[in-house]
């Protein structure tokens, strides 16, 4: 007798399976990232196709077999209609679900994180972006949840000396934060102008500040710091 499991979850990536089905992956509230397949989804006479829209906020119902989770329902709550008519905001959706999915895994559920992806899509529906917002957006939704996961880049003090930073600084991504410019002498690092800036992306609220520093800057923080997770997770 399988088991009959409901939940809410955001439609995070879909993938084909053998001839028509589909497997969808979802962060849910009550079981974290969950791999479901839709048999028969990829059908024209599907009825369940077009409640599995990318992206959406939905309701599903599924039973766990042996080898898999298998779709029974499914309804959307919200398609975040208005943000699938605006290229760029998809463009974002694309950028966070693939940031998340990469550091996201296992069904472990993290309601603070189900919350936090959810809010943020509703802010892409809410927001009229301009200029470099976008790219301020997607900086603070990873850095975020990098914090959320227990990786936040230490910026308390210097990573390498601990000595007290009160503005300039520089990024170091092997010491895993900010490091004063003594220590910029013997290392590499980003420069930043004001360490409030990269601070501000770990607050709980994306403030869309407008910085007086290139964003480029912080998208390679970002990505240097990213590059080297799997080493950084096998010494934490």
């Amino acid at each position: 007798m399988f088991t009959h499991y409901n939940t809410k979850g955001i439609i995070l990536e879909k993938r084909g399976m053998r001839e028509a089905d589909e497997v969808i992956t979802l962060y849910t509230y009550d079981f974290g990232r969950v791999d479901i397949v839709g048999r028969s989804l990829r059908k024209a006479n599907s009825k369940l196709k077009m409640n599995t829209s990318l992206f959406s906020l939905v309701e599903i119902g599924f039973v766990q077999g042996r080898s898999c989770n298998r779709m029974v329902d499914v309804r959307i709550i919200n398609s975040f209609n208005s943000a699938r008519r605006d290229l760029a905001k998809m463009s974002l959706f694309y950028r966070l679900s693939e940031i998340f999915l990469s550091l996201v895994r296992g069904e472990e559920k993290d309601k603070e994180i189900f919350s936090f992806i959810l809010r943020s899509f509703e802010k892409i529906e809410e927001i009229s972006f301009k200029g470099d917002s976008l790219k301020l957006f997607y900086c603070f939704f990873s850095f975020r949840l990098l914090y959320l996961l227990g990786y936040k880049i230490y910026t308390e003090g210097c990573a390498v000396c601990d000595a007290r930073v009160e503005k300039e600084c520089y990024f170091n991504a092997k010491e895993g934060g900010v490091i004063c410019n003594n220590c910029y002498q013997k290392n590499e690092g980003i420069y930043l102008e004001d360490i409030r800036h990269l601070k501000s992306f770990f607050e709980e609220e994306e403030k869309r500040n407008i910085f007086k520093q290139d964003v480029n800057d912080f998208i390679n923080m970002l990505e240097s710091y990213l590059a080297l997770m799997p080493e950084r997770a096998k010494r934490a």
